[in-house]
């Protein structure tokens, strides 16, 4: 993979650059709501397994149920929506099966739609605005084209859409500065974001349960298309 540095970059030794991923399935669904769904009925459903233990307290709010495991999972339920969410690590194994169980204890639902949603973030050591150049000197190839009223870019996003052949995806490109754990130094790079969205509003009952656990279990194709977009047509 290519380094995305800036022209006339010249970093400082060691270059040091983090690579951070994780994921998020969504399904949409009308008769989902917060009030409906507690830890306790996740367990009951075998959802979760019951010796899941939680990392931080339950947040519930009017619109919002949040659970976040000590497995490195984390489920939000809202209004008309459930999502689940790790990291891409040796715990992402856990959130295809938590998916697949949660779709097949509640098979009667009316689900329309499944989001998968990517996020990458790549570092860039240096300066802030080195991501703002990377997308405008490289990406969107002028560097000065993008300046207005003498005033130079200062942050940038592109949008790429794709309708493919199972699905649409959405591929989005910040420039991004975010607080390391210390919360005294920033990190600043490149954030990428891939929305794979599938819908089902043609599928019958039965069919749109399979259809979906064939999504949530293959999630690696998508990890894989995603990483191929960035390393090979993005990055280089």
């Amino acid at each position: 993979m290519k380094i995305p540095l800036p022209k006339n970059f010249e970093p400082q030794q060691p270059l040091k650059i983090s690579d951070y991923q994780d994921m998020m399935v969504t399904l949409f669904c009308p008769q989902i709501h917060p009030c409906q769904f507690n830890l306790e009925k996740l367990k009951e459903t075998k959802t979760i397994p019951f010796d899941w233990q939680l990392s931080k307290p339950i947040l519930k709010k009017p619109n919002l149920l949040q659970l976040i495991f000590d497995k490195g999972i984390t489920i939000n339920i809202e209004i008309h929506k459930i999502s689940f969410f790790s990291k891409i690590n040796q715990n992402i194994q856990y959130l295809s099966e938590v998916v697949k169980n949660f779709l097949i204890k509640f098979i009667n639902y009316n689900w329309q739609k499944l989001q998968l949603s990517l996020r990458r973030f790549i570092s860039l050591p240096g300066n802030s605005e080195n991501g703002a150049k990377f997308i405008q000197e490289t990406l969107l190839k002028n560097s000065n084209q993008w300046n207005v009223l003498g005033h130079k870019l200062i942050k940038a996003q592109i949008n790429l859409c794709y309708n493919l052949i199972k699905s649409n995806l959405i591929i989005q490109i910040n420039d991004l500065k975010i607080n390391n754990k210390n919360k005294q130094k920033f990190k600043n790079g490149l954030l990428f974001r891939g929305i794979f969205s599938y819908n089902l509003a043609q599928k019958g009952n039965i069919e749109k349960i399979n259809y979906l656990i064939s999504i949530v279990t293959n999630y690696q194709n998508n990890i894989k298309v995603f990483n191929q977009i960035i390393n090979e047509q993005i990055l280089t």
